[in-house]
């Protein structure tokens, strides 16, 4: 019954909201009411869920300011997460093939979200170039999932460079975002929505103002092992609450 009226929600805060962000989006040049529109449709979506969440280092943020938010990646729930949750107005980069899913798809666009093309690598780098583009000439900011797919909850996958190369290359500082438990509230690969809690940690800002592009292996991997940091730690916990309770 969760997953059903999860679903009904979902596609009912789609038809609702997406009407109005075309509308509004179509005016709105620095998307920031689009941008309070996205949020309520996500805060929607997570009230569906029934689950709650709790945020970490909000005191970490200037809301005057442009980052680039970097998260792992565990659960379909994430993004929806990332957009409820972080305070700042976000756009994303995404896949060209959502921008064709009609009306959804017109919502994305006019909320200013930003096409990236993954099949080509040359068509990829010159999305990337428009991306630079768009922020630099923009105040809100973005929010990356650095593994580029799911993972399975056990370890961090690898990061892909590109947001990395973004950030240095817009001159934007890069916020690592820990995620905890959503890959038990939603599993990948499965619907089955379990009540439970998640965690969001948002640490420091990661400067890249004396950065060039010779140093997006450093970024990334300090950013990479900031989120590892936090995952290790959590683990731990858990182990620990488990002996005491099992003693």
């Amino acid at each position: 019954m969760r997953v059903i009226w999860f679903l009904i929600n979902l596609v009912l805060s789609i038809s609702v909201c997406s009407i109005p962000i075309i509308a509004v989006g179509l005016f709105d040049k620095e998307k920031y009411y689009t941008g309070k529109l996205i949020k309520m449709w996500a805060r929607w979506v997570i009230w569906s869920t029934g689950i709650q969440y709790e945020i970490d280092g909000l005191d970490n943020l200037n809301l005057d300011k442009q980052y680039i938010f970097m998260s792992n990646h565990e659960s379909a729930l994430d993004i929806v997460l990332g957009v409820a949750a972080i305070p700042s107005n976000l756009v994303f980069l995404a896949k060209k093939e959502l921008f064709r899913v009609p009306v959804f798809g017109w919502a994305m666009e006019a909320a200013g979200m930003i096409k990236i093309d993954r099949q080509n690598p040359e068509i990829a780098r010159k999305s990337v170039s428009e991306a630079v583009e768009t922020l630099m000439h923009s105040s809100f900011s973005t929010l990356i999932y650095p593994e580029g797919t799911r993972s399975n909850g056990e370890e961090l996958l690898p990061f892909k460079k590109g947001g990395f190369i973004l950030a240095i290359r817009t001159q934007l500082p890069v916020v690592p975002i820990t995620i905890l438990g959503a890959g038990n509230v939603l599993p990948k690969g499965t619907l089955a929505i379990k009540k439970s809690h998640i965690k969001m940690i948002i640490d420091n800002p990661i400067p890249t103002l004396e950065m060039d592009i010779n140093n997006k292996d450093q970024l990334l991997q300090d950013c990479r092992n900031i989120i590892n940091q936090n995952l290790a730690h959590a683990k731990a916990g858990q182990k620990a609450n488990y002996e005491l309770y099992s003693a």
